[in-house]
Order: structure tokens, then sequence, then C-alpha cells
């Protein structure tokens, strides 16, 4: 059994303070054995991550704003542009693995808001898993709505921590039962073997992250 952190924010991210070392060590402590590092636009922070991890396996990451909203996609080290469907087509085809997070937070340019159902079933067929729970939805309401969404049309689920400061580190931790190896972290994800457990972020964070 292995538990993971997905969705984190490095320094690279320009709402984050978090050095990669710093999110190493702390990780170490949680006894997190992946990390997925997924900052605004860009591959740097895990591929910072990556070069200093020695025990933790550090998944690169990226969050990509798109004219419909965010979309998460590991496995590959070069920033990815375009618009929604252009990204998604590439990523298929260079089979990376695709997660749509906090998909219907309100609060947020999130693509389960902003996209009809007709739409959305077709982002269903280009996906790999959906945060069925992030840490920084202001309301649970929209994780409750993720979950749902997950169920009704049998898609994997898994946490997002969502971290962008050190505190938030522990907020989400994902169970699975593979070894430390990426296309076997997918792989498994992809198969739905996943368990997970998760708290929201307090309101200070949300603040700080403003400020940042």
């Amino acid at each position: 059994m292995i538990t993971a952190n997905f969705h984190i924010h490095t320094k690279y991210s320009n709402d984050s303070n978090l050095e990669p070392s710093k999110i190493l060590k702390i990780s170490k402590k949680l006894k997190v054995d992946v990390l997925g590092i997924c900052d605004h636009n860009t591959t740097e922070g895990g591929i910072q991550t990556k070069k200093l991890a020695k025990d933790i396996l550090v998944l690169v990451g990226q969050e990509i704003k798109t004219e419909y909203g965010d979309i998460v996609i590991f496995g590959y080290e070069e920033n990815l542009k375009g618009d929604l469907f252009e990204i998604l087509d590439e990523a298929k085809s260079k089979d990376l693995f695709v997660v749509l997070p906090h998909p219907f937070d309100k609060y947020r340019h999130a693509i389960g808001n902003n996209l009809g159902e007709e739409k959305m079933k077709e982002i269903i067929k280009k996906i790999d898993a959906i945060e069925v729970f992030n840490s920084r939805c202001l309301s649970n309401k929209s994780n409750k709505k993720a979950q749902e969404f997950a169920a009704k049309y049998n898609i994997p689920g898994i946490a997002a921590s969502d971290a962008h400061f050190a505190s938030e580190l522990g907020n989400a931790r994902n169970f699975l039962n593979c070894n430390k190896k990426e296309e076997e972290i997918y792989r498994t994800i992809k198969k739905g073997k996943i368990t997970w457990v998760g708290k929201r972020t307090k309101l200070l964070n949300h603040i700080k992250k403003l400020w940042k």
C-alpha cells in the first residue's frame, strides 16, 4: 500500500510560496510515498522537486488554465498550450494522465460550471480521473457534486490537497495497493482501485492565497 498526495503547488505558481525542498521534507514526515506536483501553466516545480527527491516518487504535472476552466495533466515535462479540447487531444495522443480538478467549484473557473452536460460527456471520454475531493473548495457541496458526477459516469476519483502552503500538505491522502512506479500508479487509478481521506483547508489559507 502506498500513500499519495496529488495537486501540490510550489513557488513556481504565483500564488504559492512552497520550496520544493520543504515539500519533500514535510511529506517525508507525513510518510507520503508519492507527490503530484502541478503548478499553474508550468512543469518547472515538478521538475525541480523530482531532481531533489530521493525516497519519494514525484509525478511531474501541470495545472493548465483553459477557456473553460482548469485541467491537470501528469507525465509530460513540456508545458502544454492551446484550447481545452486541443490540449486534451494532445494529452491522449501522448498517453498522458489527465485529471479534472475541482470541477464544480463555483468560486473558481471550473470546467463543470462552464460546459453543458453534452460537452461534459465529451470531456469524460478524454480524462482518466476526477477530483472528487479538493481541500480548497470553499463549499463542500462542490466536492459532493463531483462525487455524484464521478459515480454517475463511473469515473475514477482522487482526493487533492491543492496545497499552496506548508500547512495544507497533509489535507488529502490517497491510498493505492500498487508499487511505487508512475505507470502502475496511473493504471491503478484508472481501475478505480483507490481510497482517500481529506479535510478542507482553513479559511486563513484562502486569505493568504489572495494576498500572495
